[in-house]
């Protein structure tokens, strides 16, 4: 909708401007005879400049203005309108932009006139006129003629981008380059003018084709070392990437860096699940990463028709050709599509998909690039999940699955760090030992201790928040970790524990009995509580506070108790 009202107001101001500025510029401002075929041939010479735009430091400059200064200082402001009208056409038709076709075209047209009509209006001010054959007086209003030009281009963006919520600085590089470029192209307009004056259409003929092949070549080269380029900095993914070893930022570091080499708006990565399930792995939607995508909806599973390929980049180039992908909707403004499969060891793991609002985004060299860099993805994925698994076991113990003292350690460490940048205001530990725990491993077998260990830790596991830690310190020791939660609760969580265990009943067989019947078994704790700052300052401090308040307070008044400690005695609840 709002797009649809931006539309209609450039639309209604296009018909207030155009065709009075028309009418305007042919009845009132000096123009000359048109010669049919010398406007023949500067109409050919525009349409191939603008068909062949440089790009430098990836601002897209073409040279209409070579022409339409040269049509202004020969035919007059009405003439050289039609020119730039004529420009605004090739402009919508031959380059793709992130705005609708007709708020670029109302907007375009709109700048040129109002741009034409007030460089005129001072061309004609300062003495300037249609025809002129005095070089240094030509050279003189020519010069301000062309500044104001470029001024009021960019002061007319300006004003555009401001209206839209968007900046726009005099001094941005693109447009620094207009200025520069008009500077540089005005000498050369100059010189045509004037050798029509002597050689009429030959003139044209003398620097129009040898500007047409530069231009082309420059436009070869350029594009030779674009892929260049874009094909070092895949390598220089690569190896970023192999320098993650986590899987998200694996994922993260791909779509960022992607779009250095390939221009898209929304990216998403995507795992196949069982050959045909699809889910986003990574999504990065207006340079926002997210586990899950807005942009897309997947209404089915992959088949052979539905416009996907497994083996091989599907690209859609426009509204017309997605119609072809029969699962996937884009819920966004979309003209664009690429969809490469992350391929590893000749099994499609899942999808890349890139979108762009803009037509014929992605071509072939586009392809390239994507199917190295899939190529890297897949390989340093494969890395990172590996990577994770590894992590994983070493952090973990191999019974319970619970974390183990290794993993506890660095975790205090980061918590001490989050208390003392003020992230968390207190820190928590409760200690919790099986009561006679030896006696039960006595009576029923280590394998029955060790399943009576797994069940415990699921009890536990119910107490354990977002940001808490449960870990399994040794024996028969856990160690539970509540991040900014104070003594009080800290007490609480205990007592509650302490209850839900002593009422659990476990089943076990027996590894010491014959037959091996199940039978039921009851088991106590007793816990530990200590706090920061409450008890102290220090992660050694706090585990050792929690350990006294275990031994005092939990097994030394009885067992199955919960010791809560003080900076001068122990608690038992």
């Amino acid at each position: 909708m709002i797009k649809s009202k931006e539309i209609t107001i450039l639309s209604f101001i296009w018909l207030l401007i155009f065709p009075a500025g028309i009418y305007i510029a042919y009845n009132y401002f000096p123009s000359a005879p048109l010669e049919l075929v010398n406007i023949g041939l500067l109409f050919l010479l525009l349409f191939f400049t603008m068909l062949l735009p440089l790009e430098i430091q990836k601002v897209t400059i073409t040279l209409e203005k070579l022409i339409a200064f040269v049509v202004f200082f020969q035919y007059g402001l009405f003439t050289e309108i039609l020119f730039t009208q004529f420009a605004t056409l090739i402009l919508l038709f031959s380059r793709g932009a992130l705005s609708p076709v007709f708020e670029r075209f109302f907007f375009n047209s709109i700048m040129f006139m109002i741009t034409s009509f007030g460089s005129a209006f001072v061309f004609h001010l300062i003495g300037g006129s249609i025809g002129m054959t005095d070089f240094s007086k030509l050279f003189i209003v020519g010069i301000v003629y062309v500044c104001v030009h470029a001024l009021l281009n960019n002061l007319i963006i300006k004003v555009f981008f401001h209206l839209k919520g968007m900046n726009y600085s005099l001094l941005s590089k693109g447009a620094i380059w207009d200025y520069i470029v008009t500077v540089v192209i005005f000498p050369l307009s100059l010189a045509l003018y004037f050798l029509y004056l002597n050689l009429q259409n030959k003139s044209i003929i003398l620097i129009g084709i040898p500007l047409i092949v530069i231009l082309f070549v420059i436009r070869i080269y350029t594009t030779s070392n674009k892929l260049s380029e874009q094909l070092s900095h895949a390598a220089v993914i690569g190896h970023e990437l192999a320098n993650h070893l986590g899987f998200d930022e694996v994922l993260e570091t791909f779509l960022e860096k992607l779009q250095d080499v390939v221009p898209y708006e929304n990216g998403f990565i995507v795992d196949v699940r069982k050959g045909s399930q699809l889910l986003t792995l990574k999504s990065m939607e207006s340079g926002i990463y997210n586990n899950k995508n807005n942009g897309i909806v997947f209404h089915s599973n992959l088949t052979d028709i539905d416009g996907i390929k497994k083996d091989e980049i599907c690209t859609y180039h426009n509204a017309r050709e997605l119609k072809a992908i029969r699962n996937i909707q884009f819920l966004n403004h979309t003209e664009s599509v690429l969809i490469a499969p992350i391929i590893h060891r000749h099994k499609t793991e899942g999808f890349l998909i890139l979108t762009s609002p803009e037509k014929n985004r992605f071509n072939k060299v586009v392809h390239k690039i994507v199917d190295i860099l899939t190529g890297y993805l897949a390989i340093s994925l494969v890395k990172a999940r590996f990577f994770e698994k590894t992590i994983e076991k070493s952090e973990r113990c191999g019974l319970t699955k619970l974390y183990n003292y290794r993993y506890l350690e660095k975790k205090l460490d980061e918590e001490i760090i989050r208390f003392h940048t003020k992230d968390i205001s207190s820190l928590s530990v409760l200690i919790m030992d099986i009561d006679h725990f030896k006696g039960i491993n006595d009576t029923y077998g280590h394998e029955s201790g060790n399943d009576l260990l797994c069940d415990l830790s699921s009890v536990l596991q119910n107490f354990v928040g977002p940001e808490d830690t449960l870990a399994r310190y040794g024996g028969e020791e856990f160690v539970l970790v509540l991040s900014n939660a104070n003594k009080e609760f800290a007490a609480k969580t205990a007592e509650e524990i302490r209850k839900e265990v002593e009422r659990t009943v476990f089943t076990v067989i027996p590894d010491l009995s014959i037959d091996r019947t199940p039978i039921e078994v009851k088991m106590t704790i007793s816990i530990g509580v200590s706090s920061i700052p409450d008890d102290s300052e220090s992660i050694k401090d706090l585990m050792r506070n929690a350990d006294r308040a275990l031994y005092i307070g939990g097994k030394q008044a009885g067992r199955n108790k919960v010791g809560v400690f003080g900076k001068e005695y122990v608690v038992t609840l």
